[in-house]
């Protein structure tokens, strides 16, 4: 097994500590809002995919407890298939499923970067984001895997957060800048705060790491033109996905970027060499 797989699975026994630490608790609330018929896509991502979501079969890559996979059907999806690493987040996933009736809900547990072959050409849409690719340590098997997973003009859309944001210290007042942290910056490591700190409380000393990669968009859309998809649109946002620095003051929230998009398709034939 390569280093990268090593960490991934270190990461999916991290993320079951913060599954049954922290998202347990939140399951009721969840299933209240899914069964009222709401979603947690932001109106950003409602204005790019709202139409490609109607009746679209989606696989949903690092779904987490399936709140938002879930949502996706309730904002207009046909089918969706949920992919997570974490045992137990699958198991919140399903009882989620199961709670609000979702019989075309489906989840499964796996590594994004090493999924099976009968997955291949099965999606409309991929939809991926809000804080997973940096949980992602081989870039170019993932951009693999999304190329596969899609039929010829199937659609991805990444709604992630800004890797611009790991620079800043999260409980600062204003602008601090991390120590010893870069914007190019290679190396895969762990962040202060949330998951790191619940594992740390949960397991103590002896604990998984939870180790970040954090990828530039240029990064990313150059390992899915690599895979022969075409950029259909790139953009940046001030809106948050989760509130990471409680407290700064909103002008100065707004003035910076903290999440982007990419929309990418599949093409009817993908150059040769590519997935």
């Amino acid at each position: 097994m390569n280093s990268e797989r090593e960490s991934h699975r270190e990461t999916a026994e991290a993320w079951e500590v913060v599954a049954r630490a922290k998202y347990d608790a939140e399951f009721q609330e969840h299933v209240r809002l899914l069964r009222s018929g709401r979603h947690n896509l932001l109106d950003v991502e409602r204005k790019l995919i709202g139409t490609a979501l109607a009746g679209s079969h989606v696989v949903h890559l690092q779904c987490s407890h399936g709140l938002d996979s879930l949502g996706l059907l309730n904002a207009g999806a046909a089918s969706v298939l949920g992919i997570d690493i974490s045992e137990e987040m699958i198991r919140q996933a399903r009882a989620k499923a199961a709670a609000v009736g979702a019989q075309s809900a489906e989840f499964l547990c796996s590594d994004v970067t090493d999924l099976p072959a009968e997955l291949f050409s099965i999606a409309d849409l991929v939809y991926t984001g809000r804080g997973s690719l940096p949980w992602v340590l081989d870039l170019e098997a993932w951009s693999e895997s999304v190329s596969r997973l899609l039929r010829p003009k199937g659609l991805l859309f990444i709604f992630e957060g800004h890797p611009l944001d790991a620079l800043w210290e999260r409980e600062a007042e204003r602008l601090v800048l991390r120590p010893h942290v870069g914007y190019f910056d290679e190396t895969p490591d762990e962040s202060p705060g949330f998951p790191a700190d619940v594992v740390a409380r949960e397991c103590g000393a002896d604990r998984p790491r939870v180790l970040e990669r954090q990828w530039r968009p240029g990064e990313v859309i150059e390992a899915l033109l690599a895979r022969g998809l075409e950029l259909k649109g790139f953009r940046e946002y001030p809106e948050m996905f989760w509130n990471q620095f409680p407290n700064w003051p909103n002008d100065l929230k707004n003035r910076l970027p903290h999440t982007y998009s990419i929309l990418a398709r599949k093409p009817v034939r993908v150059e040769q060499g590519s997935a």
